[in-house]
């Protein structure tokens, strides 16, 4: 489209802006805790990371750097 078109496009992105049906826009808690992110890109943990060595770390999606993961956020799988 923006070919066709000729001039600059751009998207323009709210998250967590308000719903059209005016409810409350879900987030996570973890009460006093932060939500656990990358230490280097600073990404949020997200249902694409890898876990490895049965839960202890996660693998960045993004730029791929291993984390440690948190003692509140951890669970031990087999």
């Amino acid at each position: 489209m923006q070919k066709d078109l000729g001039i600059p496009l751009a998207i323009c992105i709210k998250p967590f802006g308000a719903l059209p049906s005016g409810e409350e826009v879900p987030t996570a808690s973890f009460n006093t805790k932060p939500i656990v992110r990358c230490r280097d890109c600073r990404a949020y943990i997200n249902p694409f990371v890898r876990f490895i060595e049965n839960g202890a770390k996660w693998i960045c999606n993004f730029c791929r750097l291993d984390n440690i993961t948190e003692g509140y956020y951890y669970a031990a799988m087999d």
